[in-house]
């Protein structure tokens, strides 16, 4: 699981973020708005959407349901967070959702739903834990719970520069450990240069 000194830098960061930024891009620092919103057409292509149920693990400001809602796709949304200024946010603004300040890592997972989504959530490198390790438990923790596809999107050790605060996986070990939860998964390096996206997916036909 997340280390308690790692949880703590990542709310109290996006915590000093809200209370500058509040509802912006610059609260969650996602790059471009481009790039942001490609990360959430791969994730949308993990099958159909309308009529599905969605857990956001990580939804931040709610950004993914606002995607899936502007290309007028009807789900059954629960967003998960651990920065509690993010959960309460997203509460007034979207009562009809549900939301929970929870750390999958570390409470496990409360919900089924047809589609898990993890966008830009482990991109920060951990100082006390192997991110690599929170991914898989993470995951360990996620797919059970999924009916039809959990995705998760990371950097790739794949790039000519790396930032030291930045964690950048191995997509070959990454797609390795997805094999050993289920045989149906599907790895995606083709849309940037330096991220991947690995889908998880409960059955063949689902894919």
């Amino acid at each position: 699981m997340i280390d308690e000194r790692d949880r703590q830098t990542i709310v109290r960061r996006y915590s000093e973020r809200f209370d500058q930024f509040g509802l912006d891009p610059r609260t969650l620092n996602p790059g471009s708005e481009e790039r942001y919103r490609l990360q959430h057409e791969v994730h949308a292509s993990a099958g159909p959407m309308d009529g599905k149920s969605v857990l956001d693990i990580g939804c931040g400001l709610a950004n993914y349901y606002d995607f899936l809602h502007q290309r007028g796709h009807d789900v059954d949304y629960v967003g998960y967070d651990i920065v509690p200024q993010f959960i309460e946010s997203n509460r007034r603004r979207y009562p009809q959702l549900r939301f929970e300040l929870r750390d999958v890592s570390r409470d496990g997972v409360a919900h089924e739903a047809d589609y898990a989504v993890m966008c830009q959530v482990f991109n920060n490198k951990y100082e006390h834990a192997s991110n690599a390790e929170v991914v898989k438990e993470t995951l360990r923790a996620v797919f059970p719970a999924v009916r039809i596809c959990a995705s998760v999107d990371m950097l790739s050790s794949y790039v000519n520069y790396q930032e030291p605060h930045l964690n950048y996986f191995s997509p070959e070990e990454m797609f390795a450990f997805g094999k050993s939860l289920t045989p149906f998964v599907k790895l995606r390096h083709d849309y940037l240069p330096f991220h991947f996206t690995l889908f998880l997916y409960r059955s063949a036909s689902a894919g």
